[in-house]
């Protein structure tokens, strides 16, 4: 239940971080701990797939807006990955990805505290880092994950032994 809970605060905080200041971004992010990184983790997967299931293309900015919140912390190799779940069902959905990636960086931009800039694309930055990567890079194989149909439809899941 309190699970649940946290889970809703963030879907909350997310769409509030969206239209939110720069400054207010920043304090966001400071407030993070990691638990609530990781739901926003898990938020940002589900985006990804729930975009390609009903063709949504807010849910990939959705997803955007929750990993710019979370800005690559703790660790910003972990957002890479949901980053690669996100283009990819970015373009299943017809999109300009990286054109995507580009508007939200700057629409969602702010300066992470000095805690959380621990690597050079920190914050908003990672999404614009993203979609500078060379195409081979953004693919599921290179991120060892695949797509497939499970009960609740199209998801995305970690390749086994990859």
């Amino acid at each position: 239940m309190a699970e649940e809970r946290k889970r809703n605060e963030l879907e909350a905080a997310v769409l509030a971080f969206r239209d939110a200041e720069p400054e207010e971004r920043t304090a966001m992010n400071a407030a993070l701990t990691r638990n609530e990184a990781s739901i926003l983790d898990g938020l940002a997967q589900e985006a990804a797939e729930a975009a390609v299931r009903d063709e949504d293309p807010e849910r990939v900015r959705f997803g955007l807006a929750a990993l710019a919140l979370e800005g690559g912390w703790p660790d910003w190799r972990d957002t890479t990955v949901l980053l690669t779940l996100l283009h990819v069902s970015a373009r299943k959905l017809g999109l300009d990805a990286d054109g995507v990636f580009y508007e939200e960086a700057r629409a969602l931009a702010y300066e992470p505290v000095k805690e959380r800039a621990y690597f050079s694309n920190a914050g908003a930055g990672i999404l614009r880092s993203y979609a500078g990567r060379p195409e081979r890079l953004k693919e599921l194989d290179v991120m060892a994950y695949e797509e497939y149909t499970g009960p609740n439809g199209f998801g995305y899941r970690e390749v086994e032994n990859a």
